[in-house]
């Protein structure tokens, strides 16, 4: 099914995804496991984003101490909503 779509998207040369397909097709074999496996990266992602966050949101105004510990209080912050199962 999803190959399909590829070659489809692919061929056509005024489809909009076409650039997306053929990225998918270059590295299709992460993007299978990233789909087909239990395991998942989305609690480091949610950390790489919110110190990302930060750092714009402080745009060089403050030093590394100040950085520091703000990435320590929306961690202790998000340990306090967290859902667990």
């Amino acid at each position: 099914m999803g190959s399909q779509w590829i070659a489809a998207a692919r061929a056509d040369v005024n489809h909009g995804l076409r650039g997306f397909a053929d990225g998918l097709l270059a590295d299709l074999d992460a993007v299978v496991l990233g789909l087909s496996t239990e395991w998942s990266s989305g609690c480091v992602e949610g950390r790489v984003t919110d110190i990302k966050l930060l750092k714009r949101q402080m745009a060089g105004q403050a030093g590394l101490p100040l950085l520091r510990k703000r990435v320590l209080l929306v961690a202790a912050d998000r340990r306090q909503h967290r859902v667990t199962t």
